[in-house]
């Protein structure tokens, strides 16, 4: 009998203490008899640190490995977990961050399904979200030179974004956002995230381009998990201009360092296929999917719309202290 594969699920958390108890039991609930889980407390300075020893306390089944990072930030925190988890052996890594609450309850079963399905070519996956490159990625001066959006119907509803449903699987040139599948052969043959790219930003863009390169397929698997928009932070809500100044400098970095395979890329034709996996599909999980795109995309519409609102408000406010 062929032995199980063992799954890290590497959990990347800065001040998540009103959300981080959740996060973990939904780890649990996913978790099997050969998981291992690896939360990264990367420079927490509330009560998550306590309430993940209170867990570890009351759990006597699945390990739970404390990693401890000084506000590194995503990138370094994903790959101290990275380095923390044992990457011998048939394996699969789990990465997410601390504002993703796992509701796949057969996850590993199916990821383990979907490998052996596609076949041992298969390289990085994300749960969420994925994309191609656009034609004249290699050569513009595009931050987000995507097209071919794919978009788990449980993320966040982006409106140009084609909807996966559970248990459909999308291959794409890049795998983006958290959860995200990298396995343990890649870790091995292909090392962990770039660090050039630090703190964070489009790291997944370069992985996928560094498992193209290898001979992989890239892709994304519809699972079920909750992420709302107002959870993810970027350590304040104040950092767009640092978000969009990091974007830039990522995707100027890796036309650097792959320009000419990221040119491959792109005078190729990339799959825009959306698959049924066999055995994955559950008419009635998809139409519970479909429900929570709705509420999913109203939901951001609500969120950006009253963001819009705050943004007008504080012109309004520095216009009146100008006296223009």
């Amino acid at each position: 009998m062929a032995h199980s594969p063992r799954f890290n699920y590497i959990i990347t958390i800065h001040n998540k203490a009103g959300l981080i108890e959740q996060v973990l039991m939904c780890v649990l609930m996913c978790s099997r008899e050969h998981s291992h889980i690896y939360p990264v407390l990367d420079g927490c300075t509330d009560r998550t640190e306590e309430i993940i020893d209170g867990i570890i306390n009351a759990n006597a089944g699945v390990p739970i490995t404390k990693v401890n990072t000084p506000d590194v930030h995503e990138i370094r925190a994903a790959n101290a977990g990275l380095a923390a988890a044992d990457q011998e052996g048939d394996g699969y890594n789990i990465i997410l961050q601390d504002d993703v609450l796992l509701a796949e309850f057969h996850l590993e079963r199916k990821v383990n399904d979907l490998y052996h399905w596609v076949g041992p070519r298969l390289g990085f996956v994300s749960f969420r979200l994925g994309a191609n490159f656009a034609k004249d990625a290699a050569v513009s001066d595009a931050a987000v030179p995507f097209v071919d959006l794919v978009e788990n119907a449980y993320g966040h509803g982006l409106a140009n974004a084609e909807v996966l449903l559970p248990g459909q699987f999308a291959y794409r040139s890049t795998c983006m956002k958290s959860p995200v599948c990298i396995p343990f052969t890649l870790v091995r043959n292909l090392g962990v995230l770039e660090e050039k790219l630090a703190p964070y930003m489009h790291d997944d863009t370069e992985y996928s381009i560094r498992c193209s390169k290898a001979g992989y397929m890239n892709g994304v698997l519809g699972i079920r998990f909750h992420s709302d928009v107002r959870w993810g932070t970027t350590r304040t809500k104040k950092k767009a201009k640092e978000l969009t100044r990091f974007t830039q400098r990522n995707m100027r970095i890796i036309r650097e360092i792959h320009g000419a395979y990221l040119a491959h890329i792109c005078s190729q034709s990339q799959s825009s296929e959306i698959t049924e996996v066999p055995t994955m599909v559950d008419q009635e999980e998809q139409a519970l999917a479909i429900e929570a795109w709705k509420r999913n995309k109203a939901q951001l519409q609500m969120f950006r719309n009253a963001r819009e609102r705050r943004f007008s408000s504080r012109m309004k406010s520095i216009v009146r202290r100008l006296g223009v």
